[in-house]
Order: C-alpha cells, then sequence, then structure tokens
C-alpha cells in the first residue's frame, strides 16, 4: 500500500503533569463551547483527513477523557488510548535502569515510542494542550500523503507563541531550502528593553523576530520508532540512573538530521510555516486570554 493510500493517524501526547499551569491542561475547558484544546485538534484532523488518534495518557485519565469526548466523534474516526509506562524500555537498556529512583516519565521521545504498536503508517504527533488551528493538519494531511519518506514539521512565527504572563520555552529552528537544519531548546523567551530574548547555554541572548519555532506538531513516517529505540537507548546508557532526565523528541529528530547530514539520499525534515496563531495555557493567567482569542478565531470562521 502506498503512503497516498494509507490511513493517517494523529498522535496526541496528553500524559503532561503542567506543573507552572496547577493542572491538567489537557482537561482544561478554553473552547467557545467548552472545548478542550484536545478535542479541538482531534475534529481538525477528522476535517484535515485523518482516520484515527491515539492519546497517549496516564493510567488516571482514561476516565475524565472518556467522559469528555463520548459521542464527540463520528463512527470512521477511532480514538484509542495508549498509557506511557516508566518500565517500558528496550530490553538492551534494562540493566541501565534504577526504577526504584525514577520520579517522572522519561520524556516526550518515550511517549511517541509507547505508541508503536498503535501505529503502522504516517502520523502527526502534537500536543493534547495546545490549539495549532485547522491549517496546520491541512499540512500535514498534505504532507504525510506524499510517496518520500520524509518527516515534517509545522512550525510557527515565535511572535504568535509568546505569553504575556511570562517567560516560555521554545525550540527555536534553523532552516535551509525549506527543510529543518537545526532546532535548539531556548529556555525563558520573553519582550523586555532589549526586544526579544531567550536563554540559550545559560546565557540570554537576543532572538530575531521572524524565528520559527517548533511547537510539537510534527509529521513522521513508521521509521520514527526505529530511531527513537537507538537514541533512547543510548539517552538510558548515559542517564538512566537519574531521576529525574528525560529524552526530547526534537532531540530525537536533530540527532537523526546529523546522522543523515552526510548522506546520498535526499531525506530530510520537511518544514511549512503556519499562518494562523498558536494558542496554549503555560502559567493560569494564560486560560482566560486563550479563551477569549479561541472565541474569536473559532467563532468568526
Amino acid at each position: 500500500m502506498s503512503n497516498s493510500e494509507q490511513s493517517l493517524t494523529l498522535v496526541i501526547l496528553a500524559a503532561g503533569l503542567g506543573s507552572r499551569f496547577g493542572g491538567d491542561k489537557q482537561l482544561a475547558e478554553l473552547g467557545p463551547n467548552g472545548e478542550t484544546m484536545l478535542e479541538l485538534s482531534l475534529k481538525s484532523a477528522y476535517k484535515a483527513g485523518f482516520s484515527k488518534a491515539v492519546l497517549i495518557i496516564r493510567p488516571e485519565l482514561a476516565p475524565m477523557l472518556d467522559q469528555a469526548l463520548m459521542g464527540k466523534f463520528a463512527d470512521n474516526f477511532s480514538v484509542e488510548y495508549c498509557v506511557q509506562s516508566m518500565d517500558d524500555l528496550p530490553t538492551a537498556v534494562e540493566d541501565f535502569v534504577d526504577l526504584s529512583q525514577r520520579q517522572k516519565p522519561w520524556g516526550t521521545a518515550h511517549a511517541l515510542w509507547s505508541a508503536r504498536d498503535h501505529v503502522h503508517g504516517p502520523m502527526a504527533v502534537i500536543n493534547a494542550d495546545d490549539f495549532y488551528g485547522d491549517s496546520a493538519f491541512s499540512l500535514l494531511a498534505e504532507g504525510l500523503s506524499t510517496a518520500n519518506d520524509d518527516w515534517m514539521m509545522v512550525g510557527y512565527p515565535i511572535n504568535l507563541t509568546l505569553s504575556e504572563n511570562g517567560g516560555v520555552n521554545r525550540g527555536l529552528c534553523k532552516v535551509v531550502d525549506g527543510k529543518l537544519v537545526d532546532v535548539a531548546e531556548w529556555l525563558e523567551i520573553r519582550q523586555d528593553a532589549s526586544g526579544l530574548t531567550g536563554m540559550l547555554s545559560e546565557e540570554r541572548q537576543v532572538i530575531a523576530d521572524n524565528a520559527v519555532v517548533s511547537m510539537t506538531c510534527w509529521g513522521f513516517k513508521p521509521d520514527i520508532f526505529a530511531v527513537i529505540e537507538q537514541e533512547l537507548s543510548e539517552f538510558i546508557k548515559i542517564h538512566g540512573k537519574q531521576p529525574k532526565t528525560e529524552c526530547y523528541l526534537p532531540s530525537v529528530v536533530q540527532a537523526h538530521i546529523d546522522n543523515n547530514s552526510h548522506a546520498t539520499s535526499k531525506w530530510g525534515v520537511k518544514v511549512s510555516v503556519a499562518q494562523e496563531s498558536w494558542y496554549g495555557v503555560t502559567y493560569p493567567e494564560d486560560a482566560e486570554w486563550v479563551k477569549v482569542k479561541l472565541q474569536q478565531t473559532l467563532t468568526t470562521k
């Protein structure tokens, strides 16, 4: 079966704890009709042609999600749950792990790897607590339906992703000829007297106003799981006995880009830039602002 004939799966990272927000952001009712961001993304994905969603969750979220999503989708759109379990690790690295000291899951790369038995074709990967807009899912569906092996990312102009209530962390992207070359995690990005600035390598630096950032809006082919297994295994060999370290999905993507930088193949991570605003809640104070923005955005369509 060609990629163009395969069904598209949306994988949603929904196991987060929302520590800065102070609760489960994936259950916050922020839409104009009381929808969660997760529900809005599922509806956008369905409109764009996705036929299945896999939600990666903590076990205790299942009954609450059942209640929130019951009866919301057509029979030809399936929603499955996948639990991110700390002991679901590559067998080759089990001796490098001390689960008795582990205090949190292994991060977003491990979360996606946890869904490996649920996804068998091209997939989009997003956060449960972010609003991406219909156009992002249309771009993902179009890109994932091509016959080549490229991965893809939908990026956002940085000024459309900031919070008025404090600094935010963002993956700043370097894009050359439409493909991702580098994504670096910048911390505490905010507008101040020096303009737009953020922390990189423990130093506050100026950021270009037209920078593109990754907001966890990826498109992958099934080979992502083998890449994650390799990178996660290397990560655990080094950090497996530490209680809180996490393996992040952008780090896995970057490692694969670097490993293929001198290859003769034309594989890459294609970048599309969304033209709609991204909305997300980092702080409790963001919630009311996001409600207003979603009301304006979704009632004017």
